[in-house]
C-alpha cells in the first residue's frame, strides 16, 4: 500500500468524530488489506507500517470511568498516558464520549510514562474536565497498530492486534482477534472499510480496550452487561 507519513496525516487527526468498532479474527488481515488496499494510504513511521504502542489506563480507586461505561453513561471520560514507540512521542489523553455518540481527544505531550501524575498533567485535566478526579493507574495494555488514511474522505482506519494486558501482577492477551476502528468527521456507512467488513458478515461491536482489559484482570468488578461481548470475542479468538 502506498505510505502516508506521520506529518502528512496531521490534517486527518479526527480528533472530534465518530468511532465505528469491529472485532474480528486475525486470519481476517490479508484478505482485508488486499481488499481495501486501493482506498487507503497507511502510515509509515521510519519505515514501520506495524506500530507497538503502550498506554497506561488512569481511573478512581472505586472504577468510576469503569462502572460508568458498564452502566452505559451516555457522557463518559476516560484519562491515559499513550507512547507511540515507533516516533518515541508520549501523551496524556482525556477522550470524552457523549451524548451524541461523538468521541473527543484533548492531549498534551508528556516526557514520559507518569505513574504519579505531575502538577503540569493534573492542571491539563482539570483544565479541560472543570474538576480533577482522585485518578490512580488501573491498567497497563500494549497492542501493535495499523493505521489507513482514507484517499477520498476524512476517514482514519486503525487496525489493532497482539492485544496485551497487565495490572502489574498479573498479564492476560488476545493474540487472535483485531480491533477494528473507523474514525469518521461524519456516520458515513459507504466508507470502503465498512462495506467490507459488512460483507465479510462482520457486525459492529461497541468494545472499550480499557473495559475488556479490566473485566480480563479483575473479576470481582461488576460486568454483567460485557459477557455477551466478552463470550462473542472469545469465540471469535
Amino acid at each position: 500500500m502506498e505510505p502516508i507519513s506521520l506529518a502528512d496525516m496531521d490534517s486527518h487527526a479526527l480528533m472530534n468524530r465518530v468511532d465505528t468498532k469491529y472485532v474480528l479474527g486475525i486470519a481476517h488481515l490479508p484478505e482485508l488489506l488486499e481488499s481495501v488496499g486501493y482506498s487507503y494510504r497507511v502510515l509509515c513511521v521510519e519505515s514501520v507500517r506495524l506500530s507497538p504502542y503502550s498506554t497506561l489506563y488512569f481511573d478512581t480507586p472505586d472504577h468510576e470511568c469503569y462502572r460508568q461505561h458498564h452502566n452505559g453513561k451516555l457522557n463518559r471520560l476516560k484519562f491515559r498516558i499513550r507512547q507511540y514507540q515507533s516516533s518515541g512521542a508520549c501523551f496524556l489523553e482525556v477522550k470524552a464520549k457523549n451524548n451524541k455518540g461523538r468521541t473527543k481527544k484533548q492531549r498534551i505531550a508528556i516526557d514520559r510514562f507518569e505513574e504519579s501524575l505531575s502538577a503540569s498533567s493534573r492542571g491539563f485535566i482539570e483544565a479541560v474536565t472543570g474538576y480533577f478526579p482522585e485518578l490512580i493507574p488501573q491498567l497497563w495494555s500494549s497492542f501493535s497498530r495499523i493505521t489507513l488514511v482514507n484517499r477520498n474522505q476524512p476517514e482514519r482506519v486503525t487496525l489493532d492486534l497482539d492485544l496485551a494486558f497487565s495490572d502489574g501482577d498479573t498479564r492476560r492477551s488476545l493474540p487472535n482477534i483485531i480491533i477494528a476502528e473507523v474514525k469518521q468527521e461524519l456516520d458515513e456507512r459507504r466508507s470502503p472499510m465498512r462495506q467490507h467488513l459488512h460483507r465479510l458478515h462482520i457486525l459492529q461491536m461497541r468494545v472499550s480496550k480499557y473495559c475488556l482489559g479490566m473485566i480480563l484482570l479483575k473479576p470481582h468488578l461488576k460486568c454483567n452487561l460485557f459477557k455477551a461481548k466478552l463470550h462473542a470475542i472469545r469465540k471469535i479468538a
